[in-house]
């Protein structure tokens, strides 16, 4: 019988205070928001972390229940998040980015829909904005 626990995520008190944009000059949907994670924690049966340095091979075992959707092979994006921060929370950001380089986590974000669309665009092919940020 293949049963499977839901997964956890509990968002160590690691997430930086400072959001891109701050809280009392919008609403929570009118601009993006960022919040960085350093620790975060996967449980299914046990607790599994996640850092930056963390290996692609266990970021996906420790985040196998999970939805993933693949803007780039080096971009994941997880829905339906909640942060330990009330000013995370506040700002709507429940989207989980994950970044690698040279199969290494890179960066963990927790942002909201505003810049989960913006971190979309630019990762397409011949987008505005992916060429006018090589053009720099």
């Amino acid at each position: 019988m293949n049963t499977r626990l839901p997964s956890v995520l509990i968002l160590a008190a690691a997430l930086s205070a400072s959001a891109l944009v701050s809280a009392s000059t919008a609403s929570n949907h009118d601009y993006p928001v960022a919040f960085s994670v350093s620790t975060l924690i996967a449980s299914t049966q046990g607790g599994e972390q996640i850092t930056r340095g963390t290996p692609r091979g266990d970021v996906a075992y420790a985040m196998r229940y999970k939805a993933r959707q693949e803007l780039s092979p080096d971009v994941w994006v997880y829905s339906g998040y909640h942060a330990d921060l009330d000013l995370a929370n506040q700002q709507d950001c429940g989207t989980l980015v994950i970044t690698f380089a040279h199969d290494k986590v890179a960066d963990i974000q927790l942002v909201n829909q505003s810049a989960a669309v913006i971190v979309a665009a630019n990762l397409k092919v011949g987008s505005p904005a992916r060429i006018v940020a090589s053009a720099k």
